[in-house]
């Protein structure tokens, strides 16, 4: 009589059977990942479209400060009128989420649109947040989300808008107080008030573009 060598209780495994282990083992995963798509799907896109390179097209020194003394200017008119008003300015990050939100159009930044939409207390485009992208108006009346942590009681829906988007995104936003006319610009967790006046207001800003901004370099130039 022949006897085996190995134990009678024992499993051997062959290649083909190791080839099908491993394939459950890589259909059980792939289920999983698609599970988790699923759950997570809005996040994920949302971290894809925040990510997204923004299409910057070139622009000189010249185009940059005349963008910047318009907003000035823009600024410190409805800061005198005390007109409420928030503008958003894309930096690195992809608003496309909120543009998608908002009323789109394609409009050269100047200061008589900006104030014909704020100043118009009748006109639904009146409300929500103006986008800006590669200096141009890209989206109107734009609903952002509110910041979830404590500001203080002085800030209303628009400056807490502006904190909420600036603590997820880098972009620029700048608030103008209908209460008392005060302009407060935030980027990231920055919370700061700039002057009302129109030149100064250009200084101070021209130095967030310089510093912070994706045309920084044409600064240095």
């Amino acid at each position: 009589m022949l006897f085996s060598n190995r134990d009678s209780s024992s499993v051997v495994f062959t290649n083909e059977m190791i080839i099908i282990l491993a394939l459950v083992v890589l259909t059980v995963i792939l289920a999983i990942v698609q599970i988790l798509f699923i759950i997570f799907q809005k996040q994920i896109q949302e971290l894809i479209d925040k990510r997204k390179k923004v299409n910057k097209q070139s622009k000189n020194v010249t185009e940059i400060m005349h963008f910047i003394n318009d907003l000035a200017s823009t600024l410190a008119k409805m800061s005198y009128d005390k007109i409420g008003a928030l503008l958003v300015v894309e930096n690195k990050d992809n608003l496309k989420k909120y543009i998608d939100l908002g009323k789109k159009v394609d409009v050269k930044f100047f200061p008589e649109f900006v104030t014909s939409v704020f100043y118009n207390h009748k006109s639904p485009l009146h409300d929500g947040a103006m986008i800006i992208r590669n200096l141009k108006i890209i989206s109107l009346s734009s609903y952002l989300h509110m910041t979830s942590r404590i500001v203080d009681v002085q800030y209303g829906a628009r400056h807490r808008a502006a904190f909420g988007i600036c603590e997820y995104y880098d972009c620029f936003a700048f608030v103008v107080s209908e209460t008392n006319g005060n302009i407060t610009f935030s980027h990231r967790d920055e919370i700061r008030r700039l002057s009302q006046d129109p030149e100064e207001l250009a200084g101070q800003i021209t130095q967030i573009f310089s510093s912070l901004s994706i045309y920084k370099s044409q600064f240095k130039k």
